[in-house]
């Protein structure tokens, strides 16, 4: 835009018009820059992207300049689809970390029973939120990106011998 504004005697020469196709270019280029600044990036992906992209550099060493040469609107295809494994991920990884977290800091609530025991009060929301997010697990495996995620829910010995235990049911 301020190209444009630049008196007819300089916009006349082939230099001008190659700067400013460059700097369109680059303009473009900004918002794919933008998108894998993202904190879904994880070193994983940078190694992934590399890999596509033909680039023999550690994932630490990438720069701007790098990125601009290797002209990131002809990889377009290639980066899209390494942004999204990694937003997927990013999204079951959230979501894994949420139900920890819950299941880490819930709390019975315990009421005395004739003052012999103590008894676990509201059941039924407690095995609602269960259902929930067993449920929301299961569907887990659909997504194309379970298999990443597979490393964050390996389960612990303790797991392995609560889930082979019988049901009551």
């Amino acid at each position: 835009e301020m190209m444009d504004e630049l008196p007819n005697r300089l916009r006349q020469y082939e230099a001008f018009e190659n700067m400013k196709k460059k700097v369109l270019l680059y303009k473009k280029m900004h918002s794919t820059i933008t998108e894998l600044k993202s904190e879904a990036m994880k070193p994983k992906h940078w190694k992934l992207l590399t890999a596509k992209l033909k680039i023999n550099v550690a994932s630490g060493d990438i720069t701007i300049g790098l990125l601009w040469q290797i002209d990131l609107i002809k990889n377009d295809g290639a980066i899209k689809e390494v942004m999204s494994q990694a937003r997927g991920e990013l999204i079951l990884e959230e979501f894994l970390k949420g139900i920890k977290e819950y299941w880490g800091n819930f709390e019975l609530d315990l009421v005395m029973y004739q003052n012999k025991c103590r008894l676990i009060r509201g059941w039924d929301d407690l095995f609602a939120k269960i259902d929930e997010h067993i449920n929301n697990l299961a569907s887990m495996k659909i997504s194309p990106y379970y298999k990443a995620c597979l490393l964050y829910t390996s389960p612990s010995p303790r797991d392995a011998t609560l889930s082979r235990m019988p049901s009551s049911a």
